[in-house]
């Protein structure tokens, strides 16, 4: 995907705010201001933590529709859907991608150590136990990999289900689609994180997380 794919099209509204390039390919509802959304992420996230954000496309795209996600980052670019509820949702989806740019800065920082895959793998084994005393069955192998693995993706949300799986692992992790994968655990620190979302619970149950969020504000 490149910006000549839409800015060919004279009806999507284009305009720049702090050094961001935004493209708005359908309309918002008309209680949300694209312009207060990104502000307001500009000023909840420190500057060298947006640096990879280059543009932001706001409108209904195929890699969306495709993952059934409301938000996805690829190629210094977001991607988020204009079928919003509010302004606080729309930050709320951008910033958990502003998470993913974030990882490929600063992959070292992140996982060269292990202590945060170490932590994501507890926690998973915690899962795997839980589930398996519910009577599901499904190897502990599994549980065992930090990667996205789409079976095990569907596995949780269509098998067992995130009502159920975010009452089980109410205290694991800060919500069901953190146990997706390291990446979406780390995502979704991030997004809690950003949020002001319950930080003392994610600073306690997930400590090595927490951490990590809080050394990248002194990395640059």
């Amino acid at each position: 995907m490149t910006i000549k794919n839409y800015i060919k099209n004279k009806k999507v509204k284009h305009f720049t705010a702090n050094n961001i390039e935004i493209f708005i390919k359908d309309e918002v509802p008309e209680n949300i201001s694209v312009k207060n959304v990104v502000m307001d992420l500009s000023k909840r996230i420190p500057g060298h933590l947006m640096r990879n954000i280059d543009s932001i496309y706001v409108g209904q795209f195929k890699l969306l529709k495709d993952r059934e996600m409301q938000a996805a980052y690829e190629n210094s670019s977001i991607f988020v859907t204009n079928e919003q509820d509010s302004e606080s949702d729309m930050v709320d989806d951008m910033i958990h991608e502003v998470a993913h740019s974030v990882e490929e800065i600063y992959m070292d920082f992140l996982y060269s150590d292990k202590k945060l895959e170490n932590e994501f793998i507890n926690k998973r084994k915690s899962m795997w136990a839980k589930l398996k005393d519910r009577g599901y069955s499904i190897s502990l192998e599994k549980f065992l990999n930090p990667e996205y693995d789409r079976e095990f993706d569907e596995f949780l949300y269509n098998n067992v289900g995130y009502p159920i799986l975010s009452i089980l692992t109410s205290n694991i992790f800060h919500s069901p689609y953190a146990a997706t994968s390291l990446s979406e655990y780390f995502a979704d620190g991030f997004e809690a994180f950003y949020m002001n979302d319950e930080i003392s619970r994610l600073k306690n149950e997930s400590p090595k997380l927490y951490h990590k969020i809080i050394g990248l504000l002194e990395e640059q």
